[in-house]
């Protein structure tokens, strides 16, 4: 059972195992390790810390160099990188064409300026390399709460309802690089071509009764089914153009 899981309520667990025991809780994850070759320079964007409820992805060993940069100078002792760097998409510190695969998960809505990461993120690669990311669609029913409340909220909602996510692991989200006609559009521009997928979630935002946890899944077995960019996660699977 992970993380998630164990914050919910006897009633509420009991649901989540009913209806949802073989749901995929990382669709990156599985896409990536499906992707990557031993000789592959790898880098990915907002690594983190590694460490609590920062995912990593085991793939020192299997991939030639595995590459984090982070915002955050915790990133600088992860101990999942072999290489860790500080900074930001939009100015990467690398030299062109020096990665095979770029990914980056739940990282996409924090791009205050998509425009400049994707061709940032296009000019280390190599002819023919790789972009592969995941992030919650805006027009899934938390994020269009998200953009209408303040931060605090977000970071009160999450660390108590929620994921149990720390106050500094709740960053400002703009939402500019969720949706498949922005992302087709600015990956289009950038220099990619790609692929854009939808996946439903558990609502796990909406964990905190049996009763909203009971509609969050009708909704998902309704709406979502029906509507697919309703649904809670975007997968996106891209190629640099030669």
């Amino acid at each position: 059972m992970n993380v998630q899981e164990e914050r919910l309520s006897p009633s509420v667990r009991k649901l989540w195992v009913r209806y949802y025991s073989e749901n995929t809780p990382d669709q990156l994850e599985d896409r990536v390790l499906g992707t990557i070759r031993p000789t592959d320079d790898v880098l990915e964007i907002g690594a983190g810390s590694g460490k609590g409820l920062q995912k990593h992805l085991d793939l020192r060993g299997k991939v030639a160099k595995y590459v984090g940069i982070d915002p955050d100078p915790k990133v600088l002792s992860n101990p999942y990188l072999d290489q860790a760097y500080e900074g930001k998409a939009d100015a990467l510190p690398f030299a062109n064409g020096s990665f095979d695969l770029v990914f980056h998960r739940f990282v996409a809505e924090h791009f205050e300026f998509p425009k400049a990461c994707n061709r940032e993120i296009h000019r280390v690669l190599r002819p023919g390399g790789r972009l592969l990311f995941l992030t919650p669609s805006r027009h899934y029913y938390p994020m269009l709460a998200a953009r209408l409340t303040p931060h605090w909220f977000h970071e009160f909602y999450i660390h108590r309802f929620a994921s149990g996510r720390a106050t500094g692991e709740v960053f400002p989200t703009f939402y500019r690089l969720n949706d498949r006609k922005a992302i087709m559009r600015e990956l289009h521009d950038a220099g990619f071509n790609c692929k854009v997928e939808y996946f439903s979630t558990p609502p796990g935002y909406l964990r905190f009764s049996r009763i909203s946890f009971l509609a969050g899944t009708f909704y998902e077995r309704t709406a979502e089914r029906a509507f697919p960019a309703l649904r809670a996660r975007i997968l996106v699977t891209a190629e640099k153009r030669v």
